[in-house]
C-alpha cells in the first residue's frame, strides 16, 4: 500500500497494480443497476475483466482485495474546482489528498494558473499520486485592453501552452465575446463559465460548453417559464452542460446552524485551525450581512434564497429528466471540504428530486460525457480506466452511502482511505 508521502514527492513513474476486486457489487453507472458479486480484473491501470466471483483461477502478480459485501463505482468528478491560493487555509497538497481520499479521482479546475499545467502533466504520467486535471485558463474580465487580435493571442497563448480550455469569467462586451468565441473556434479552444450577461440562453446560443452556477438556470426559468421545453430541446441540442454548484449558495444563505456546520462531511479531517479560520470568516460574513439589512434580514435575504432554491429545484429536476447534461461540484468556500464536500452537494441534489442514479451519473459518466471521453472513464466496463471508488455501502439505495468510502483505486493503484488520511 502506497501512504500520501507520494503526494509530496516526485517520484519515479509508478507501475500499476494488477488487482482483483473479488466479489464485489458493481455499480457501473453507464446503466441503473448493480451486478452482485463479480470479480473485477484491474491490469495496467485499466478494467481487465468483469466475472462471476470464483469462475477464473486468480493467476499470479494479482493482488487479490476481499470486496464482499462492498461497492465499487467510478470515481467522482469535481467540475467546478478552485485551487487554493497562498492565503487558503488549506494548501495544495492537502487539498489534493483530500480529494483522492473522498473517492475524486478527477477535477475540472475554474481558476486555473500556469503551475497547474506542470502539475497535470506530472499526474498524467504518474509522478505524482493525484485526481487528473483539467485546467482553464481564465479570461480577462475587463475589456479595456482587448480587441480583435489581442483576444486572438490570448487564445492562441492559451492553446500553446496547453491550457484545456478557457474560462470566461465576466465583464466583456457583445463585440469582444463575440470574438473571443470566433477565436476558439478557429483554434480549437472551447469556452465554459459564467453566463455570458447573465443570460443562459445567450452562452448556450454562443456556444459554452457548461454554464456554471443555478442562477442563470433559475433566470431562464423566471424570465420565460412558458419556453422552458423549448429551451431545454436547445441546451441538448448545443450539448451544453449545466454545473449548479449549490453548496456554495446554501452555506452563503445562512440556512444551517453553526453545528450543523461543523457536522459537514470531511470535517473531522481538517484542522482545528482551518475550522476555526472558516467559522470566523463565516461569522463575519453573516453580521455584516445582518447590519446591512438591519430588521429585513430574514426576509430580504433568507428568505429570497429559500424561494430561489424552491424554484431553482422545480427547473433543476426537470430539465435533468429530460437529460440536460448535469455536472457536479460543491464549489470552493467556507465549510466546503475539499472532495468531501461532494456528498453535501448530493444531498442537495437528492432535496431538488434527483433519483440517486441521476445524482452519480452527474457525478461520474457526465464528467466523461462532457469531455467526449466517455469511451474511456467514467463507468465501470472492460476497457476503461480504473478510476474507481470502493465504498462500504450502496449510493443507489441511500446517496449519503457516498461517504462510507474504503479507498480509490487511481490508475488501477488502490489507496485506502485510512492510508490517505494518515
Amino acid at each position: 500500500m502506497r501512504l500520501f508521502i507520494l503526494f509530496i514527492l516526485i517520484t519515479p513513474t509508478l507501475i500499476c497494480q494488477n488487482l482483483v476486486l473479488q466479489g464485489v457489487n458493481v455499480i457501473p453507472v453507464s446503466s441503473n443497476t448493480v451486478m452482485i458479486g463479480v470479480d473485477v480484473f484491474i491490469k495496467g491501470g485499466k478494467i481487465e475483466k468483469i466475472k462471476p466471483a470464483g469462475s477464473l483461477p486468480y493467476v499470479k502478480n494479482y493482488e487479490v482485495i476481499d470486496c464482499k459485501g462492498k461497492y465499487v463505482m467510478p470515481g467522482l468528478a469535481d467540475m467546478h474546482a478552485h485551487f487554493p491560493d497562498n492565503k487558503s487555509p488549506i494548501q495544495l497538497q492537502e487539498y489534493l489528498k483530500l480529494n483522492l481520499a473522498a473517492g475524486v479521482t478527477t477535477i475540472r479546475s475554474m481558476r486555473g494558473e500556469e503551475y497547474q499545467l506542470a502539475l497535470r502533466d506530472s499526474i498524467k504520467s504518474k509522478k505524482k499520486i493525484a485526481p487528473g486535471i483539467y485546467v482553464s485558463y481564465v479570461f480577462p474580465d475587463s475589456d479595456s485592453l482587448l480587441t480583435k487580435d489581442s483576444i486572438e493571442n490570448i487564445v492562441v497563448r492559451a492553446k500553446n501552452k496547453k491550457y484545456d480550455f478557457i474560462k470566461y469569467l465576466g465583464g466583456i462586451n457583445e463585440r469582444n465575446i463575440s470574438y473571443l468565441v470566433e477565436s476558439c473556434k478557429k483554434n480549437n479552444m472551447t469556452v465554459a463559465g459564467h453566463a455570458y450577461s447573465s443570460s443562459l440562453m445567450k452562452s448556450v446560443e454562443l456556444g459554452f460548453t457548461s454554464v456554471e452556477h443555478y442562477q442563470p438556470v433559475l433566470g431562464v426559468y423566471l424570465k420565460d417559464s412558458l419556453n422552458l421545453n423549448k429551451n431545454i430541446s436547445v441546451l441538448k441540442e448545443k450539448n451544453t452542460a449545466l454545473c449548479p454548484t449549490l453548496s456554495f449558495y446554501y452555506v452563503y444563505a445562512f440556512g444551517f446552524t453553526r453545528d450543523e456546520l461543523l457536522k459537514r462531511n470531511g470535517i473531522e479531517f481538517v484542522s482545528k485551525k482551518v475550522t476555526d479560520e472558516w467559522m470566523n470568516d463565516y461569522t463575519q460574513v453573516l453580521f455584516k450581512t445582518q447590519q446591512e439589512l438591519r430588521g429585513d434580514f430574514d426576509s430580504k435575504y433568507k428568505d429570497v434564497y429559500k424561494k430561489q432554491f424552491s424554484d431553482f429545484n422545480r427547473v433543476f429536476k426537470k430539465m435533468t429528466d429530460e437529460n440536460v447534461l448535469m455536472l457536479l461540484s460543491p464549489d470552493e468556500g467556507f465549510f466546503n471540504v475539499p472532495g468531501f464536500a461532494m456528498a453535501e452537494e448530493m444531498k442537495l441534489y437528492k432535496l431538488a428530486g434527483l433519483s440517486n442514479y441521476q445524482i452519480l451519473k452527474s457525478a461520474t459518466l457526465n464528467a466523461a460525457i462532457y469531455f467526449k471521453e466517455d469511451k474511456i472513464w467514467g463507468s465501470v466496463e472492460i476497457g476503461k480506466k480504473a478510476d474507481l471508488l470502493l465504498l462500504n455501502e450502496n449510493p443507489l439505495e441511500n446517496i449519503e452511502n457516498i461517504t462510507k468510502v474504503e479507498g480509490t483505486i487511481l490508475n488501477g493503484i488502490f489507496y485506502s482511505q485510512k492510508s490517505l488520511l494518515k
